[in-house]
């Protein structure tokens, strides 16, 4: 009976970490996808958007230029927070980015789009771990990182429902990921993101929208595969929900 008496101790050591909530050092934002055919148009989108761990919050805005040109701007801020009076659980995720792309549209109905762009990035996080069974703090972990991609998008604008599909490429760079001293089971995570800091990620999203010409409701599906480096701990689906918004100086003058 002794014998078997380490192996039990192990098993149930190992379920007690695995219960911890995990923290991803990657969440996908939103896709912009205005799908413009004219100049002069403005879209904007206000969402939550869900994850595996992550909750958040993002904003879109868009603006097409004379000369098939468009500019877009969106904002992500969120995470998680887990923490009691004992001890601090929590990730803080703020990101911003911007773009510069070209828009053309076809057979009445057909929109394409391509968008560069380049974005910035800070996490911080507090960790637990289970320790003598019960939950106590494992140190913090600060990042900054950033982002450059190129997105590609398709999509239909058929009377009160749009649809798209974009694929994004993108490579991060992490930068100055300071971690605490204190650090102990989550290490391992942490140094092998700073082995495989410029990971390439492809990230295919499904863009749906509905409502008056103006004001439609927007759900957006993104899954984020990276390319280089399976094991990081990053977020592979993102799901979101929100108010898309699009004017146009046609409409204004209305």
């Amino acid at each position: 009976m002794g014998k078997n008496i380490a192996p039990i101790i192990l098993l149930i050591s190992v379920l007690l970490n695995s219960c911890t909530t995990p923290h991803f050092y990657y969440t996908p934002i939103i896709q912009n996808v205005p799908l413009f055919n004219d100049k002069n148009q403005f879209s904007g989108d206000l969402a939550g958007s869900f994850g595996t761990v992550n909750n958040c919050f993002e904003i879109q805005t868009a603006f097409s230029l004379p000369g098939h040109i468009a500019l877009t701007a969106n904002y992500m801020t969120g995470g998680n927070d887990n923490s009691s009076e004992y001890y601090n659980d929590f990730a803080r995720i703020n990101y911003f980015e911007s773009s510069l792309g070209y828009y053309r549209s076809f057979e009445n109905i057909g929109v394409f789009e391509i968008y560069s762009g380049y974005g910035r990035g800070y996490q911080r996080h507090a960790f637990t771990s289970w320790q003598s069974w019960s939950l106590e703090s494992d140190g913090r972990a600060d990042m900054s990182y950033s982002k450059i991609f190129i997105q590609p998008d398709i999509g239909i604008k058929k009377g009160w429902m749009e649809a798209a599909f974009s694929c994004r490429l993108s490579r991060l760079n992490f930068t100055d990921i300071k971690i605490d001293n204190s650090v102990y089971y989550h290490l391992d995570e942490l140094n092998t993101l700073r082995q495989n800091n410029t990971p390439w990620l492809i990230e295919p999203a499904f863009t749906f929208r509905g409502g008056s010409k103006s004001v439609k409701g927007q759900i957006q599906v993104v899954f984020s595969q990276n390319l280089t480096n399976s094991y990081l701990m990053f977020e592979r689906f993102r799901f979101n929900i929100g108010l898309y918004i699009s004017l146009s100086k046609k409409q204004s003058k209305k």
